[in-house]
């Protein structure tokens, strides 16, 4: 839909930081993999391939869920605020909470 995913709520935030889109490539290709591997070298841990899906990264299998299931809910508000003519009501998670988390890692709780 050409919109980044809103990192709306303190959840989101927590557990995805940011969500980066890769281009699309052909499935089961080493360009795709190799620039999935490069766009998540910088730490990004959610990131979004063009039709195909998602991919999320994290120490722990409860971790990676819990970053799928924001990245899933973060992106359905987006949708359903973009469908609703409202997206610009849509706002990110305040600079103030997302300054205390530099420095943070999520933790499986």
């Amino acid at each position: 839909m050409g919109e980044h995913i809103r990192i709306v709520t303190t959840d989101h935030a927590f557990y995805l930081r940011r969500v980066s889109t890769v281009p699309f490539r052909l499935p089961g290709s080493v360009e795709v993999a190799a620039l999935t591997a490069a766009m998540a070298a910088d730490g990004t841990d959610c990131l979004v391939l063009s039709h195909h899906g998602c991919v999320v990264l994290g120490d722990s299998v409860e971790l990676a869920h819990k970053r799928a299931r924001n990245l899933e809910e973060a992106a359905q508000l987006t949708y359903r605020a973009v469908a609703a003519g409202r997206l610009e009501n849509l706002r990110d998670c305040p600079d103030e909470f997302l300054s205390r988390l530099s420095g943070s890692t999520a933790l499986s709780v």
